[in-house]
């Protein structure tokens, strides 16, 4: 009996496989009828962004159907804000996956479609232009003989989305946030700069905590408890050993291993390695942190990438640094390839292998144009000339945060393909940092 259920149970729940993109059928309860309907679920990978669960419900008894989409990864350290211009065409055909904490604003017309107003989809700009339309159409029908102040606003504003979608408005701007980090817009002219959107990350307040259940609501102590106190001795103790801690896996949440080192870079600072492996799931990370606090400046450094002594220095990009190549025109944001302490080519070799595997998902489908595809491909071909040095290029990191290094090959003299530059933080880059609410001064 037992081996039956343990057959039956595993008819219903297989394994997804991202790679065939095979739709899982079950049979689940109708929450409208109490009869037992179909749902269908299906994992896939969109391009430059992340894995998705899309679920679809059918009650073939009262006819009940839902569609959900729900992202299949974690909330991220941070939130993050899209602004794109409406120019053209091609601007309202992008793809957008939003989440149920992600609010819409067009501040030409001063108008925001709040969080949890509406559930995660898959759409795009101009779907989400007609389906706000008509819902604002079918509001103010109801409030025309009521209301009708508030029926003329809301026809000022119905007819400032016709102009956005019919492009007889001059260059709108549309804001997508999302407090989780999860959103995403698509870029026509990928793995390329996007010329008409601007991507920021934002740090979260309270309130925001609170919404996507982060922090308990009115909860005025804190679930964070000191274990003990540390001494000079054993923080300097830590230099010559590998400590080791539990922690849950951030796939499976099983009990996995992370082992920590700190060690020094000459002519930096201290940093610290720490590297997790999970033997139930598989998954394996290391992530580098710097030991110091932020630094009073930020940091800007350039070098030139021309022979294999270049490829062989070691680099220190942290979470915080932004990495672009201007001879490929192309940016990577602080968070695309988290914090790591490798070489040049090591970056270069996992900036390769992120693009491919993310754009190889779908370079057999239909969702993606083959303009993207053939873009694709030739960026790749250039990553792989930089790493065999025949298109030599000039990498440039910015950190605000001045936490990034870059090794100089003539210690102490100063490196001719090395250019670093110290700036001061913007009110954004503060902000970003989370440093304009930070008291450091008379603190008690």
């Amino acid at each position: 009996m037992a081996n039956s259920k343990s057959a039956e149970t595993a008819d219903i729940f297989p394994e997804l496989d991202v790679d065939q993109l095979e739709v899982n059928v079950i049979e689940s309860l109708c929450l409208n009828c109490g009869n037992n309907g179909t749902t269908r679920l299906l994992l896939t990978r969109i391009p430059f962004y992340k894995e998705l669960v899309i679920s679809s419900f059918d009650c073939p008894h009262c006819h009940f159907k839902n569609n959900q989409l729900d992202p299949a990864i974690e909330i991220k350290p941070q939130g993050v804000r899209m602004s794109l211009k409406i120019e053209n065409k091609e601007d309202l055909d992008r793809y957008v996956i939003t989440t149920d904490y992600t609010s819409i604003q067009v501040l030409d017309l001063d108008f925001e479609i709040p969080p949890m107003s509406q559930r995660s989809q898959v759409t795009t700009v101009e779907g989400i232009l007609t389906k706000t339309i008509t819902n604002l159409s079918e509001q103010k029908k109801v409030i025309d003989l009521t209301h009708p102040e508030l029926a003329s606003k809301m026809e000022v504003v119905i007819n400032g989305l016709i102009g956005i979608k019919n492009l007889t408005k001059p260059i709108p701007m549309m804001v997508f946030e999302d407090a989780t980090g999860n959103i995403f817009v698509s870029n026509p002219v990928a793995p390329l700069v996007d010329p008409r959107m601007q991507t920021e990350m934002f740090t979260r307040d309270s309130a925001q905590d609170e919404m996507i259940g982060l922090a308990a609501e009115n909860n005025a102590e804190s679930i964070i408890k000191p274990l003990g106190t540390f001494n000079e001795s054993s923080v300097n103790n830590t230099c010559d050993e590998i400590v080791q801690f539990s922690n849950p896996c951030p796939n499976c949440q099983s009990i996995c291993e992370t082992n920590m080192k700190v060690t020094d870079i000459p002519y930096f600072k201290q940093v610290v390695i720490m590297a997790t492996t999970c033997e139930e799931c598989g998954y394996r990370t290391n992530e580098v942190k710097p030991g110091g606090g932020v630094e009073k400046q930020g940091i800007k450094i350039t070098v030139e990438v021309s022979s294999p002594e270049d490829l062989n220095r070691d680099i220190l990009k942290s979470e915080t640094c932004c990495l672009s190549i201007p001879q490929l025109d192309f940016e990577a944001g602080a968070l695309s390839l988290s914090g790591r302490f490798t070489t040049i080519e090591g970056l270069i070799t996992s900036l390769y292998e992120q693009l491919k595997d993310t754009a190889t998902a779908f370079y057999s489908g239909d969702s993606q144009s083959e303009g993207v595809v053939a873009k694709t491909k030739i960026f790749l071909e250039k990553l792989n000339n930089i790493k065999t040095c025949k298109m030599p290029v000039d990498i440039i990191l910015t950190d605000p945060a001045g936490n990034s290094y870059v090794q100089s090959l003539t210690p102490p003299d100063l490196d001719p393909k090395l250019k670093i530059t110290r700036f001061d933080r913007t009110d954004e880059q503060n902000e970003e940092l989370g440093l304009n609410d930070m008291k450091v001064d008379s603190y008690e």
